[in-house]
């Protein structure tokens, strides 16, 4: 008898177990607003609009900026891969209650591969606000270059 309450209870540990490893990284919805914001975050940048590419970064990273232009000269300066880029390929997404992480391959102007971190922050309101980005040059990868670049 105690055998078998030891056997059952073994099984629902292992199950529940094998469930967590199988449970996707981030929800579907969550990924897609994040990834929304930062697609937003480019399209100014494209377009020139500091102001709407300021609107989409956190308080702290709003706090150090006197002019939105300052802004955007500081992104195209020190991160051009994010200011101006050929491809991207959003990877992986994780999502925390308050913080997440975007990871995305992207390619430059010049052909060089990057990976790219973004650090996000939810707001009281729900919605993310960009709070950080890392840079990594990385190797080229056969097979994993997008065919066209971003319109």
């Amino acid at each position: 008898m105690k055998l078998s309450i030891v056997f059952v209870c073994g099984l629902f540990f292992v199950q529940g177990l094998f469930a967590q490893e199988v449970a996707p990284p981030a929800a579907s919805d969550e990924a897609a607003a994040i990834q929304q914001v930062i697609e937003d975050q480019w399209a100014a940048f494209a377009g020139g609009d500091g102001e709407k590419a300021l609107s989409l970064a956190a308080p702290e990273i709003k706090d150090r900026f006197d002019s939105a232009q300052a802004f955007l000269d500081m992104v195209e300066g020190g991160y051009p891969v994010v200011f101006h880029h050929f491809t991207y390929r959003f990877m992986e997404t994780r999502i925390g209650n308050h913080r997440s992480w975007q990871f995305i391959r992207m390619v430059d102007l010049n052909g060089e591969v990057w990976f790219v971190l973004y650090q996000l922050f939810r707001q009281d309101s729900g919605g993310w606000l960009i709070g950080g980005v890392y840079t990594l040059p990385g190797a080229p990868t056969p097979g994993v270059e997008p065919t066209s670049p971003r319109v």
